[in-house]
């Protein structure tokens, strides 16, 4: 089982393993049956801590256990992003993917003006990834139906 007091104590320990630990939660996330307020809280926590983050793996991981819990046990709409909007022009592009992509599946409209100016970037796929995120945005299955 996985929960924010076990993600704390990973983080409190910072051993040699962190990394290994943070992708085996994020490997959870994606393919386990897991109790939706615990993947909520684990997501708002490992937010918290991958907006601090330092070392580059630790934050990346970070960030792909936030992607696995949006796209796999879709908690974009749940959790509030605003922390990670203010963060998204200090991200270097790797993390910049993931915070694109998690802001667009919150569907929540006021990030918009967050993601539009990605859609000039220098880098390829960040340009693509700002486009996805605005479609996903816009996107409503009520009229695609």
């Amino acid at each position: 089982m996985i929960d924010v007091t076990y993600l704390k104590r990973l983080f409190l320990n910072r051993g040699d393993d962190l990394f290994n630990r943070l992708e085996e939660i994020g490997d959870l996330i994606e393919y386990g049956t897991l109790n939706r307020d615990d993947v909520i809280n684990i997501t708002e926590y490992a937010l918290d801590l991958a907006i601090v983050e330092e070392n580059f793996a630790i934050k990346e991981s970070l960030f792909r256990i936030i992607a696995n819990a949006v796209t796999f046990q879709e908690v974009a709409k749940t959790i509030e992003w605003d922390k990670l909007a203010n963060v998204i022009p200090t991200l270097n592009d790797p993390i910049l993917d993931y915070a694109l992509t998690i802001i667009g599946a919150s569907k929540n409209q006021k990030f918009i003006n967050v993601i539009e100016p990605y859609l000039n970037s220098p880098t390829d796929y960040i340009r693509e990834t700002a486009a996805e995120a605005l479609v996903e945005i816009n996107y409503d299955p009520e009229k695609s139906q």
